[in-house]
């Protein structure tokens, strides 16, 4: 008999340690989510420290400006991804003034496509062709929440990527020619 208790007793505290596992489980992972919740942000978008920290969750290095107009502060001031590996990130640019400035999105595998959770809801008001040295490129004029942007849409190494400014046309094309992936 002593054998078969013994027996129940390792088989119940066996189904304990899965039960507080599986609970701790369930509360990191809310506790995990709770930021974007917060935020508002989709599910598939997750908010990260730094254009390092994104490129190590993405797997991929990420195109960056080489030319940064005086108006524009570095670091960036918000740094999503979406995704996981091969996914697609959205590098946030403030002003000087603390307002936002620049938005560049961009896919991290050659044919992949931005996430839609990271370019959100825009309404385009005009379009046209434009490019970027010799890469095709539309150029349009963009509402994002009621704000007036100019909008870049072409194609870095086969990736897509997006370039948002408030800064006017001959700056963002600037910006766009001096987009470079470094490394790999």
């Amino acid at each position: 008999m002593r054998v078969r208790d013994a027996g129940q007793e390792l088989a119940r505290m066996l189904a304990a340690l899965v039960w507080v596992v599986a609970a701790s489980a369930a509360v990191l992972a809310g506790l995990g989510a709770l930021p974007g919740w917060i935020a508002g942000e989709a599910r598939a978008v997750a908010r990260v420290r730094s254009v390092d920290e994104a490129e190590r969750r993405l797997g991929a290095r990420l195109a960056l400006p080489a030319y940064f107009p005086q108006r524009l502060a570095w670091p960036p001031a918000a740094v999503r991804v979406a995704g996981g590996r091969g996914g697609s990130a959205a590098i946030e640019v403030a002003g000087r003034d603390g307002a936002p400035a620049l938005l560049l999105l961009q896919a991290t595998e050659e044919g992949g496509e931005i996430a839609a959770a990271l370019l959100g809801e825009r309404t385009v008001v005009s379009t046209r062709r434009a490019a970027v040295g010799s890469v095709p490129a539309t150029l349009a004029a963009v509402l994002v929440e009621g704000r007036p942007w100019e909008e870049l849409s072409w194609q870095v190494g086969g990736r897509a990527v997006v370039l948002r400014s408030c800064g006017g046309e001959e700056e963002l094309f600037r910006i766009a020619h001096s987009v470079r992936r470094e490394g790999r």
